[in-house]
C-alpha cells in the first residue's frame, strides 16, 4: 500500500516549493487531512486579498468604515480573516478548483478527475498563499495594527512578488506531471495566467501612481 504524501513536511513542503517536478512525479495520493488545511489557508488568503481590495478602494475614496475598525487592530483583522478564511474556502475550492479542471481539459486532459484536479489546484495554490500568510504573521509582530502595515509598506510586501509567477510554473509542471497535458498546457497554466498578473499589477501601479 503506497503512504499518503504529507504536505506540510519540511522535506515535501520544500519540494512542492523549490522542486515542483520532483514533487507532482510522486503518486498523487495526499493526506486528506493536509489538504483540508491547504484548502483552509487558501481560503485565508483570498479573505486577505479581499480586504487589501477594500483598503485599496478606501484609498481612493470609497471609504468603507467597516473595513478600516477591521483592520485598526491585530484581534479584529486575524478575527476576520481566520473566521471568514472557511467560508471563503468552500467558495474557492469549488469555483477555482472547477476553473483548474477546466484548464486541464483545455490542455488535453479531457478525463481529469475533478477531485484530484482540486487537490493539485490547492497545493500548487499553497505556493502563493503561505509566503503572504507568513508575511502578515511578521508584520503583526512589526506593525501596530494591519492598517498601520498597510500604510507603511515595506520591503517585506515585495517579497511575495516572485511567488505569484512562481506558483504559475509550479502549477505547470503540477498539471503536466500529474495529467496527460498537450502543448496547451503551456498556454492555460504559464502565458495566460502570467500575463493575468502582468496586467493586473500595471493596471494597481498606474492607478496608484494616478492617485
Amino acid at each position: 500500500e503506497q503512504k499518503e504524501i504529507l504536505p506540510f513536511s519540511p522535506k515535501n513542503l520544500w519540494m512542492l516549493f523549490f522542486q515542483p517536478k520532483t514533487f507532482f512525479s510522486l503518486p498523487a495520493i495526499y493526506h486528506h487531512r493536509s489538504i483540508m488545511i491547504v484548502a483552509y489557508l487558501i481560503g485565508v488568503f483570498s479573505v486577505m486579498d479581499r480586504v487589501d481590495q477594500k483598503l485599496l478602494q478606501a484609498e481612493f475614496g470609497n471609504r468603507t468604515s467597516l473595513m478600516l475598525d477591521i483592520t485598526d487592530a491585530w484581534w479584529s483583522y486575524w478575527l476576520f480573516v481566520l473566521g471568514l478564511g472557511t467560508i471563503s474556502a468552500v467558495i474557492v475550492w469549488l469555483i477555482h478548483g472547477w476553473w483548474y479542471k477546466k484548464r486541464l481539459q483545455f490542455s488535453g486532459a479531457k478525463d481529469a478527475d475533478p477531485q484530484l484536479a482540486r487537490h493539485i489546484w490547492a497545493l500548487q495554490s499553497l505556493v502563493a498563499a503561505l509566503p503572504v500568510m507568513i508575511v502578515v504573521i511578521l508584520q503583526t509582530l512589526m506593525y501596530r495594527s494591519y492598517l498601520d502595515a498597510y500604510q507603511n509598506s515595506s520591503i517585506l510586501n515585495l517579497v511575495v512578488i516572485p511567488f505569484i509567477f512562481w506558483s504559475c510554473w509550479v502549477s505547470y509542471r503540477a498539471a503536466t506531471s500529474v495529467f496527460n497535458t498537450n502543448g496547451w498546457a503551456k498556454f492555460w497554466f504559464l502565458a495566460f495566467p502570467i500575463t493575468f498578473y502582468v496586467l493586473a499589477m500595471g493596471l494597481l501601479t498606474a492607478l496608484m501612481a494616478n492617485a
